[in-house]
């Protein structure tokens, strides 16, 4: 059984209608083990953007290829579009997919998909999530507790917005603490919204609460036998994934990859081949974990703390 109590943002709905009424299939590239020639322009987002970009270019893992990168403007897929700029590198999928469909980008491609900002499951009260007799609240019997693992009537908070919710699901389902009608990754409209609605069963008979985390986000970890949290959020509290996690949202396969984004007439360019190569790369994953310890984590290398 799994209880659910909650309050939908008005534009969450909308938001994902719109992210998901158009799709592209990634540009084919081949890659090159090194580049050459003019530089390229890259409209580049804020933390986990460009110094990801500055580390591939200071280690040379793209060869001696030449990035000039600029903040990324509101209208940077635009300026990509119209020539302005070569790339641009400062969004998750479902943000270009709905902005490529509302602005009619048609000619924009993802070539690379990065890194993932990972929700995460953490827990104040108990230590793991190995399989346990233990129950509290079950309203039928005394709380029995004997050891430190998640119980099964445990009381889970998790972000109430439509994308919250739904990768909270979908991170409960990896660890096997629910079972919903569909695997993770996908990227219709009906993927990235499950609901209650989408479970099949609740192996730990889990009580999850929709919650605003805005301003009180350390009362509810303490509060709640368990929260799952933005990377953000779990900073601003002092959590950090890769020692104080549970469990943390796979990045392979990972529908909210933040992605590079290239126009058709740099399509098999060696440059844009190259820095897709090293931007996927082992490098890169192992430079993420260093630099971010789970905050942010390769979409294409499994983690390891």
């Amino acid at each position: 059984m799994i209880l659910v109590r909650r309050a939908f943002s008005a534009f969450a709905a909308v938001a994902i209608a719109a992210a998901m009424a158009g799709c592209t299939d990634d540009v084919p590239v081949a890659y090159s083990e090194k580049a050459s020639g003019d530089v390229l322009r890259i409209q580049v987002g804020g933390e986990g953007y460009r110094d990801v970009l500055e580390h591939v270019t200071k280690n040379h893992l793209a060869g001696d290829l030449k990035l000039e990168l600029v903040d990324a403007a509101p209208d940077a897929n635009a300026q990509v579009a119209d020539g302005k700029s070569d790339l641009a590198f400062y969004q998750t999928q479902p943000a270009f997919l709905g902005n490529q469909q509302a602005d009619d980008h048609s000619t924009l491609s993802i070539v690379s998909k990065v890194d993932v900002a990972p929700y995460a499951l953490y827990s104040s009260k108990w230590k793991d999530l190995k399989p346990t007799q233990d129950w509290l609240n079950s309203n039928l019997l005394a709380d029995k507790i004997t050891g430190t693992s998640l119980p099964h009537g445990a009381e889970v908070a998790v972000p109430e917005t439509k994308a919250g919710f739904a990768r909270s699901l979908y991170l409960l389902q990896t660890v096997d603490l629910v079972k919903l009608d569909r695997p993770f990754g996908g990227l219709s409209v009906a993927d990235l919204s499950v609901s209650d609605a989408n479970v099949l069963d609740s192996q730990r008979h889990l009580a999850i609460r929709g919650i605003d985390f805005t301003e009180y986000a350390e009362d509810i970890y303490h509060n709640y036998d368990a929260v799952i949290l933005d990377p953000t959020t779990a900073s601003s509290i002092g959590l950090v994934p890769a020692t104080d996690a549970l469990a943390i949202e796979p990045g392979p396969g990972n529908p909210y990859s933040r992605v590079l984004v290239a126009p058709a007439r740099l399509a098999g360019d060696a440059r844009v081949s190259a820095l897709a190569h090293a931007l996927e790369g082992k490098e890169t994953a192992q430079y993420l974990n260093t630099t971010y310890r789970g905050k942010f984590i390769s979409a294409q290398v499994p983690f390891e703390p």
